[in-house]
């Protein structure tokens, strides 16, 4: 019995030593928007959703981003999380006119809502 017994607290000591961690655990990651190219003018920072700009007053403001590390974020072209979208990965964005949305159109002053990822 004492040898089960030291056999399964062996056990549940190296699962818990493998077991994965917060410090390992995917980190969600917070977005700064910039009201114009290059982080220039007023800035937002979010670490959680937004599904509407509008109320911050930033709705079809955004011109650059910076992302923090994490699992990146979505940004989306209307409100409630609607319309075209672009996921950005952590990173530094200066120049929303560089991204492309297709039919000739960019994301500069277009993101109504955002979500983390």
């Amino acid at each position: 019995m004492k040898k089960l017994f030291a056999l399964l607290s062996a056990a549940m000591i190296i699962c818990a030593l493998i077991a994965p961690t917060d410090s390992f655990a995917a980190r969600k990651s917070c977005v700064t928007l910039y009201e114009h190219i290059n982080y220039g003018g007023k800035s937002i920072r979010l670490c959680s959703n937004d599904s509407t700009l509008v109320n911050n007053d930033w709705n079809d403001i955004a011109s650059s981003a910076k992302v923090s590390n994490g699992n990146g974020v979505n940004l989306y072209e209307h409100i409630n999380y609607g319309g075209d979208r672009i996921t950005l990965r952590p990173g530094n964005y200066s120049d929303f006119r560089n991204l492309d949305r297709g039919s000739s159109n960019n994301w500069n002053d277009v993101v109504s809502s955002v979500a983390i990822r």
